[in-house]
């Protein structure tokens, strides 16, 4: 009983580590998002519904409008970008360092599974 104790001590000031394969499922699913993002063309993003409820509960959302302008970043067009959410000047480069975080922490995994 008092191992137990001391081991949930333990844990519970440990920072939790994803496992391998949640790393690497991650690191995937986030490149195809970019990816998705390049292959859709912006007019169809912009035909989609909002169902931000948000926006539809008090009528402002700082958030309405990133996946628009997302898409319009990544096709190149910042004007664009800007008037649909002028958010996504900080949120595009901090999206860039989570990806390119996450494909530094999937890289030893990845390493490891080769041959």
């Amino acid at each position: 009983m008092i191992a137990d104790a001391s081991q949930k001590a333990k844990v519970k000031g440990q920072k939790t580590k994803l496992p391998d394969a949640s790393r690497v499922l991650y690191a995937v699913l986030s490149v195809a998002a970019v990816v998705a993002l390049m292959a859709v063309p912006p007019s169809f993003v912009e035909r989609l519904p909002s169902v931000c409820l948000n926006h539809r509960l008090f009528g402002w959302c700082p958030a309405c409008g990133s996946l628009r302008a997302l898409s319009r970043l990544f096709h190149g067009d910042l004007a664009a970008a800007v008037r649909f959410n002028p958010n996504v000047l900080v949120t595009a480069p901090l999206l860039v360092l989570l990806l390119l975080d996450s494909l530094r922490r999937a890289a030893p995994s990845l390493r490891r599974a080769r041959p």
